[in-house]
């Protein structure tokens, strides 16, 4: 019977990053993920530990990231590729919840911005703006790393800014602002605000201005700044009357997703905006966005 051992954190962290291309912020869940599943004591060479660790953890939030988790662990820690094939084929994925809508709340540019002049935060309306105007997720904001913004010439003449996004499996993208108002806005936060030795919006404090005592835990510090921008956009999205439960971060990429559909209809002009390896999960955005079809339906009922 095989017992779990001291789990090698560092390798199995290496392993995710180099095999399965994962982000940092997915690697940090895996290993919590990992680390609580070995808590349990289980034997690794059999099922009935893996299926009752998911079946257990069901009804959480995140019931169908603990199957890629013991997935992603199973492939790393057994090396039997019979014994390996046996556990993958037996794991039990739970099923897709159905509480969450698929089609997420579309608003247009104005109601964007309706909503990001209601934020109450300096930093988390800078985060919005950039957010609406080049689609980055609201993570990938937080985490721009000092000296990845810098001033460029557009066309010989204008001076625009360039943004280098780090984001999921550290793929590199690189996004521009021409907007002048939030090229202003973010030149002056640059300028006048020093909150990370490595990030422009990550805050070390709270918002009494005291030190956050994250232990120098990276993930901890970015959970807690991401947290607080959700709780100002779910005040703000109140404000404009619109319910949290029908909205969040990631509908600000949604709804510029849909934007520049509108505008392009061209979906490889789409992917490469929203920088996607794969033109399937381009199409979902546009799906969940509420756009299903509705060229066909308007050609039909228009011409």
């Amino acid at each position: 019977m095989m017992k779990s051992s001291p789990f090698d954190v560092g390798f199995f962290e290496e392993y995710l990053r180099e095999k399965k291309n994962l982000a940092e912020s997915s690697i940090h869940y895996y290993v919590q993920g990992v680390s609580r599943f070995l808590k349990t004591d289980p034997n690794l060479e059999s099922l009935e530990s893996y299926n009752t660790f998911i079946i257990e953890h069901g009804i959480k939030k995140r019931s169908g990231q603990y199957y890629s988790i013991l997935k992603a662990f199973i492939e790393y820690k057994i090396s039997d590729g019979n014994l390996r094939n046996k556990l993958l084929d037996g794991l039990i994925r739970p099923p897709e919840r159905h509480d969450i809508k698929v089609e997420r709340k579309f608003l247009n540019e104005n109601r964007i911005l309706d909503v990001i002049s209601n934020l109450k935060n300096e930093k988390h309306r800078l985060i919005g703006l950039i957010q609406s105007l080049t689609g980055v997720r609201a993570g990938d904001v937080l985490r721009i790393a000092r000296g990845n913004i810098q001033s460029e010439r557009y066309e010989g003449k204008e001076a625009v800014l360039r943004l280098v996004i780090i984001g999921k499996g550290k793929k590199r993208n690189v996004v521009y602002l021409h907007d002048r108002v939030a090229i202003g806005l973010l030149l002056n936060w640059v300028q006048n605000n020093y909150l990370h030795d490595e990030y422009y919006f990550l805050t070390t404090k709270n918002r009494w201005g005291k030190e956050l005592n994250h232990e120098g835990d990276f993930f901890k510090l970015y959970n807690y700044n991401y947290k607080q921008y959700w709780m100002d956009l779910k005040q703000a999205l109140n404000k404009c009357g619109i319910d949290p439960k029908d909205f969040a971060t990631h509908d600000m990429r949604r709804c510029f997703a849909r934007r520049v559909w509108e505008r392009y209809k061209d979906i490889h002009v789409l992917q490469s905006m929203l920088n996607h390896s794969d033109p399937k999960v381009t199409l979902k955005y546009l799906e969940q966005s509420g756009l299903k079809n509705v060229d066909y339906h308007y050609e039909m009922q228009t011409n």
